[in-house]
């Protein structure tokens, strides 16, 4: 038998033997090197993020930096993949850039909201566009927060709290990462 816990420095899952006495204690997570007794907590996997963007360097920097604030974060290029990785594995957000090829990201949002099996995942805009009626447009899209880039990294990380219903201030990051 085994059990679930989160890595207390990088919030990824571990899965552990459960085992009296002992494995969670002498536990070393493998992405992290923490010590898996320090505050391990068992229960469910992180919130998943998924960050759908057509900037490499953006999807890039999305990965790592919610990933050392314990999120755990899947991507994609454009919007129609998003949508199938969305079926695939279903995330607690969504981060999507209006400015895609392809269909935009007013487009992917109310394909979101369409289909019945994704029409209740928060829905974060994020977009360049300096106009009035973006957040408008935004929310009759579908979208459940509509922010104007650049967004500060505490606008993104509060806005996906709020979304995903975390308490308290976002995971601290590891050090070294």
């Amino acid at each position: 038998m085994s059990r679930l816990i989160a890595c207390p420095r990088c919030r990824r899952s571990h899965e552990v033997p459960d085992v009296p006495g002992g494995a969670a204690d002498e536990a070393v997570c493998a992405y992290c090197g923490a010590r898996m007794a320090e505050g391990a907590v068992g229960g469910a996997p992180p919130p998943t993020v998924l960050c759908i963007d057509d900037d490499p360097l953006v999807l890039h920097f999305y990965r790592e930096f919610l990933h050392r604030h314990g999120y755990r974060v899947r991507t994609a290029a454009e919007g129609l993949p998003g949508i199938e990785l969305a079926r695939q594995d279903r995330p607690d957000a969504v981060l999507l850039d209006v400015m895609l090829r392809g269909p935009s990201g007013f487009d992917i949002c109310r394909k979101f909201r369409a289909d019945p099996a994704l029409r209740d995942i928060p829905i974060i805009l994020i977009t360049v566009w300096d106009h009035p009626n973006v957040v408008h447009t935004g929310t009759a899209a579908g979208a459940t927060l509509t922010l104007r880039k650049p967004a500060d990294a505490t606008t993104i990380l509060t806005a996906i709290a709020q979304v995903v219903g975390r308490r308290g201030p976002p995971a601290p990051a590891p050090e070294g990462l």
